[in-house]
């Protein structure tokens, strides 16, 4: 009996370090993603003319909370701020913003870049 439970613990720790072997295998970048403290630094501001030799990476959105008291320039300050730390966590360093859509709950519209 004692020697048929150490077999079965035994085996049940193999099963266990086999699975977390190919997990850690098959989910390297994800894994290393989830478990990362570390915060991708923010893209910063730019006018279209500084961005003139850099990588285009797309459009970028970001959203602000609604307002219930009708401070739109917090509201549009608040997502100015997610469309940065967005754009950085696309590999952008520069962001050309290109406009606001909304009062209440705006939206900041821009264009991320790479620039060396």
């Amino acid at each position: 009996m004692k020697g048929s439970m150490m077999k079965s613990k035994a085996i049940s720790l193999l099963l266990l370090g086999a699975s977390l072997a190919l997990l850690g295998g098959c989910a390297k970048g994800t894994a290393s993603k989830l478990l990362s403290t570390e915060v991708p630094t923010p893209a910063r501001l730019a006018q279209a003319g500084e961005v003139r030799n850099c990588r285009f990476l797309g459009e970028v959105n970001g959203y602000a909370e609604p307002t219930k008291s009708g401070n739109v320039p917090l509201a549009r300050l608040t997502a100015r701020d997610d469309l940065l730390q967005r754009a950085g966590e696309m590999g952008a360093t520069d962001v050309v913003l290109i406009n606001y859509v909304g009062n209440r709950r705006p939206v900041a519209k821009g264009k991320a870049y790479q620039c060396k």
